[in-house]
């Protein structure tokens, strides 16, 4: 055997065991998992059910209400009086187009144009506040459901309106309801089709009346509004 045979047989030797042991160390080492793509956990939630049960929903509505009434009683007292002066001048000694019952009938015009400039002011602050607190619970409802999505490792929540709202609740004020209407049409997404094991509706509403989050919700309204009144130099109520 010459020098170039024996560095062959020795070249391929060493190859050998080196092979031999690269597999052995490979068997030995334990094998990966095969990567498993993440699930995105999907729900769906009636977003009219949650508005229409939700507690501080009903106290706005009852405040607004109240509020309703004593503007309406307001104003009926104020028209009766216009009534009256309307027959006093109608039972008036003085002839019809006549100086003294042309000043009376005047006086009847400008009380009767103040009474509908009050009743259009009122309506429209009326308006307003309806307007505002309508959109600060549906606010709260969609910032609580953001929190309880987080807490519930929920990745994308969807909104659906499946509620049917009783629209002859002669309590509720006609105002109320229409803005309502028109908010929920602007807000709510179609979802034309999910199972019902994505409802999450009931756990939600669970959750936004808990008594924290009422407090929560409150003691933010609380401090708005003693904010608004120290700019406006008013007393909070």
């Amino acid at each position: 055997m010459n020098k170039h045979t024996a560095r062959a047989l020795l070249f391929l030797a060493t190859l050998a065991s080196i092979t031999l042991v690269a597999n052995v160390s490979a068997q030995q080492q334990p094998k990966k998992k095969p990567r498993q793509r993440r699930v995105l956990k999907i729900a769906v939630v009636d977003i009219g059910l949650l508005f229409q049960k939700y507690k501080r929903k009903d106290d706005f509505e009852s405040a607004i209400n109240e509020q309703r009434k004593r503007l309406k009683t307001e104003l009926d007292g104020e028209y009766e009086n216009l009534i009256k002066m309307r027959r006093e001048l109608e039972k008036s000694s003085f002839r019809k187009g006549s100086e003294p019952w042309l000043r009376e009938a005047e006086k009847v015009k400008l009380a009767k144009f103040r009474w509908d400039l009050k009743k259009e002011r009122m309506q429209s602050a009326l308006k307003n506040e309806v307007e505002h607190n309508t959109l600060q619970i549906l606010k709260e409802i969609k910032s609580s459901l953001g929190q309880y999505g987080r807490r519930h490792n929920y990745d994308l929540v969807l909104k659906t309106d499946n509620t049917e709202r009783n629209l002859g609740d002669n309590e509720r004020s006609d105002l109320v309801v229409h803005f309502q209407e028109e908010i929920f049409r602007a807000q709510i997404s179609d979802v034309a089709y999910f199972h019902n094991s994505l409802n999450i509706t009931k756990s939600v509403l669970i959750y936004l009346n808990t008594p924290a989050n009422l407090k929560y919700w409150d003691d933010q309204a609380k401090k708005k509004k003693s904010k608004r009144s120290r700019k406006s130099g008013k007393a909070p109520k």
